[in-house]
């Protein structure tokens, strides 16, 4: 799930020193903080259950249109099986109409289905990204409130024309790591984002 943040600039109060000066400007990298920000990854899992719970929902209607196809398929053999009589083949005829009808009605059934999970699904989506948002925007403000810091610029804005906005932010005002220990704060991290923190301290 990769998520677009506008530039943004969150204003700080000047309290307490830190290892930055009070009052300085610093950085952060919104993509990286949401996308390793623990909330984010297990909303994203729960994104992929539900994905795979609709494509479970698809196979089994599918799996009803082919079955459903097959009778058709049987029912207009016999309509026109001349060992059988008018009698019988008519009512073949008849049935067919009948499973045609069906079949035409459970196909759109799938694309109503599939519309209507898609947007579902998206909508989900959107609401958990900006929850998940919310609260890393409010831990953002809050630490640079502690830390005394004047603004925090996000570095990972892009223009409209998909140029960075930010050109260039020493590794000394990059404040990204520091924001996802506190984000982070109380769960054990596997080894691989442990070394992806500390990527980002040296970058």
């Amino acid at each position: 799930m990769k998520k677009v943040f506008p530039a943004l600039v969150f204003a700080a109060t000047l309290l307490a020193g830190s290892a930055h000066a009070a009052g300085d400007i610093v950085f952060v990298d919104l993509q990286e903080v949401f996308k390793r920000f623990y909330k984010t990854q297990l909303a994203q899992d729960q994104i992929r259950q539900q994905a795979d719970d609709i494509k479970l929902e698809r196979a089994t209607m599918e799996e009803e249109i082919k079955n459903l196809k097959e009778e058709v398929e049987v029912y207009r053999a016999d309509s026109r099986d001349e060992t059988l009589s008018e009698e019988v083949r008519e009512a073949k005829r008849n049935q067919l109409e009948e499973k045609l009808v069906e079949l035409q009605k459970k196909e759109r059934d799938v694309k109503d289905f599939e519309k209507l999970r898609s947007q579902q699904l998206e909508q989900q989506n959107k609401r958990m990204s900006l929850k998940l948002f919310d609260e890393i925007h409010e831990v953002i403000v809050n630490f640079a409130k502690e830390k005394g810091y004047a603004a925090v610029v996000d570095r990972s804005a892009q223009s409209r024309a998909g140029m960075q906005t930010v050109l260039y932010a020493s590794v000394q005002m990059d404040i990204t790591a520091d924001v996802l220990v506190v984000l982070n704060e109380g769960r054990e991290e596997t080894e691989a984002e442990k070394a992806a923190i500390e990527t980002l301290k040296v970058k």
